[in-house]
């Protein structure tokens, strides 16, 4: 590189001294910080739209949930006003058909269960783990 001009007289008492010469050393610092702020960025971008896949996910599944529970108690009411309407004898059915029909409706409620616990509400993955590790 060429000589350092000179600076004017006028500009010297402007100029605040930061240090003597830039160092290897110094640049190697910079650049493991740099690298430090690279890393905490992407992070932060990772975990930001983790946080809000999450909340869209939980917003989803209560809707889901309030739906089916809304869908099951409403199916138990009528499958007990039926049983009951079978005992007062306001209805008439065969037996096996009112035993049949009621332990249809009754499995039918305890899978549908099974669906909600298992689906609407999975393990909580490890999947961002692993994708901040490979950060």
């Amino acid at each position: 590189m060429g000589e350092a001009l000179p600076i004017p007289d006028a500009l010297k008492s402007r100029i605040i001294g930061v240090g003597g010469e830039v160092q290897p050393k110094d640049v190697d610092v910079y650049g493991r910080l740099r690298e430090i702020e690279d890393r905490s960025y992407k992070l932060r971008t990772v975990l930001d739209a983790w946080e809000r896949q999450q909340s869209e996910e939980r917003a989803l599944r209560q809707g889901y949930a309030k739906k089916i529970l809304i869908a099951l108690l409403a199916q138990m009411g009528l499958v007990n006003m039926a049983f009951f309407a079978l005992g007062f004898r306001w209805l008439s059915a065969e037996p096996w058909v009112a035993n049949t029909f009621i332990m249809a409706v009754f499995g039918e409620i305890a899978a549908m269960a099974l669906v909600v616990i298992k689906y609407l509400f999975p393990k909580v993955g490890s999947d961002v783990l692993s994708i901040i590790e490979k950060l």
